[in-house]
C-alpha cells in the first residue's frame, strides 16, 4: 500500500515546462513563475511568488490556514478548499490551495483571473502575462549583526578556561549569518567577521549606514563569582535593576579601556537625548518585542536558565535607528556555561534558537510594516 501510495503521487505531481510571466509596471523587471501541474491543474508556489509580489504569508497548521498579505490587504485560505476569504467576502477560485511537504500552491488561476478582480487596475493578466504595480517592500531585508568587543578587546574571559568573549560571540554570529542567509534569504552585515577592534559608535554607525531593518549585538556575561548562570535580552532604556545596571557597566567599560579613557565617556553621555529623540523612541517598542520573541526562544530551545528580557543604556546601543538588541548567551564566569559556550554543537544551538526568535519577529513586524 505505501509504494502504491507514493506511486500515485508521482503520477498526480510532474513539473511542466510552462510558466506565468510576471512585469512590474514602470520598470523593467520581468519575472517567470514555474507552473507545476498536480492532478493535471496548473499551481504556482507561493515561495516563488514571495519574492516577486513581495507578499508574506503565514502558515496556521493547526486549522489548516493559510493567511496572504499583498497590497496591503490580507487573504485567507484554508488548506484542500478552493474557497477564499478577502476583506469580508468568500470567493472560489474553482481548484484547493495544496500543501506539499513545507510548501504551498496556488492555483495559476488565483493569479490570473482572482487577482485582477480584487486589485483592479493594479493588475491586469493580458495574453500569458501578468501585469501588476511595483510591489512596495518594508519587509526586513538587511539585518546587521555585531559580535561584541574583538582585536585589544577580549571582552569577558573565562575563569577555569579562560576563553574569551570576543571569539564565542564571533563563532555564534558568524553561524547565525549562515541561518539568515540561508533561511530568510535576507543581507545580513557584520560589524567584524574576525577579530578586530571596533569601536561601540562605529558600531552603531554601520548599521545607520547600511540602513538596517535591525541590529542584534552579541555578547557573553560574566559575574565576579562564578554562581550567577542563564541567558537575557536587553533592549535600550534605562537600567531599572542592579543586575541590569551591574551588565551595563560592564559592556559600556569598553570605551574607557579601550577607546581613550574617561574622556572618551563624553561622546556617549552627550547621546542621553536620543532616549526621548522619537528617531529612535519609535522603535522601542519592536525592540521590545524583538527581545522577548529571541529570549523565548533562545530559553526554550538551549535549556538555559532564563534571566528574562531587561533593559539598559548600552552605549553600543545608542543611536541605532531601527529596533535594536543585545544578547548575553550565558556566563563565562560560570565553569558550566564555559565549557557549553565553546562547544560547537552548543554554539550551533544558540545561532538556530536565535535564529527562530528573530524568524518570529520578522513575520510580525513585516506584516505590520507592508499593510
Amino acid at each position: 500500500m505505501r509504494i502504491t501510495f507514493i506511486s500515485i503521487v508521482l503520477l498526480m505531481i510532474t513539473i511542466s515546462l510552462s510558466a506565468i510571466d510576471i512585469e512590474i509596471r514602470g520598470s523593467n523587471q520581468k519575472y517567470s513563475a514555474s507552473e507545476t501541474q498536480i492532478d493535471g491543474i496548473s499551481y504556482v508556489s507561493i515561495q516563488e511568488l514571495s519574492p516577486i509580489l513581495k507578499c508574506i504569508n503565514k502558515q496556521e497548521r493547526l486549522d489548516q490556514r493559510l493567511y496572504l498579505h499583498i497590497y496591503g490587504e490580507t487573504f485567507i485560505f484554508l488548506e484542500g478548499s478552493s474557497y477564499y476569504s478577502y476583506k469580508i467576502e468568500s470567493y472560489n477560485m474553482h481548484f484547493p490551495l495544496i500543501r506539499k511537504a513545507a510548501s504551498y500552491y496556488l492555483p495559476t488561476a488565483f493569479l490570473t483571473e482572482d487577482l485582477p478582480l480584487h486589485f483592479g487596475q493594479d493588475a491586469a493578466y493580458r495574453k500569458g502575462t501578468l501585469s501588476i504595480k511595483q510591489p512596495v517592500d518594508h519587509s526586513v531585508q538587511v539585518i546587521v549583526l555585531d559580535p561584541g568587543h574583538g582585536g585589544k578587546d577580549p571582552g569577558a574571559i573565562g575563569k577555569k578556561l579562560k576563553v574569551k568573549e570576543k571569539d564565542v560571540n564571533l563563532d555564534v554570529a558568524l553561524k547565525l549569518k549562515a541561518l539568515l542567509e540561508k533561511e530568510l534569504n535576507v543581507r545580513v552585515l557584520m560589524t567584524r567577521s574576525d577579530d578586530r577592534f571596533v569601536s561601540l559608535g562605529d558600531r552603531t554607525r554601520f548599521a545607520n549606514e547600511n540602513k538596517a531593518d535591525l541590529f542584534i549585538s552579541i555578547h557573553a556575561n560574566a559575574s565576579k563569582n562564578s554562581s550567577p548562570k542563564g541567558a537575557e535580552t536587553y533592549y535600550l532604556a534605562t537600567a531599572m535593576t542592579s543586575d541590569a545596571r551591574a551588565v551595563e557597566a560592564l559592556e559600556n567599560k569598553v570605551v574607557e579601556l579601550y577607546e581613550g579613557g574617561a574622556s572618551a565617556l563624553s561622546k556617549y553621555d552627550g547621546l542621553d537625548f536620543i532616549l526621548s529623540d522619537l528617531s529612535q523612541t519609535e522603535h522601542l517598542q519592536s525592540s521590545n518585542e524583538l527581545a522577548s520573541s529571541v529570549q523565548q526562544n533562545l530559553i526554550a530551545g538551549c535549556k538555559a536558565y532564563d534571566r528574562g528580557v531587561k533593559q539598559a543604556n548600552f552605549y553600543v546601543l545608542k543611536g541605532a535607528f531601527m529596533p535594536s538588541i543585545l544578547i548575553e548567551l550565558g556566563f563565562l564566569s560560570n565553569a558550566e556555561e564555559e565549557r557549553l559556550l565553546i562547544n560547537e554543537e552548543y554554539q550551533q544551538r544558540l545561532a538556530r534558537t536565535i535564529f527562530e526568535g528573530l524568524k518570529r519577529f520578522k513575520y510580525r513586524y513585516d506584516r505590520i510594516r507592508n499593510t
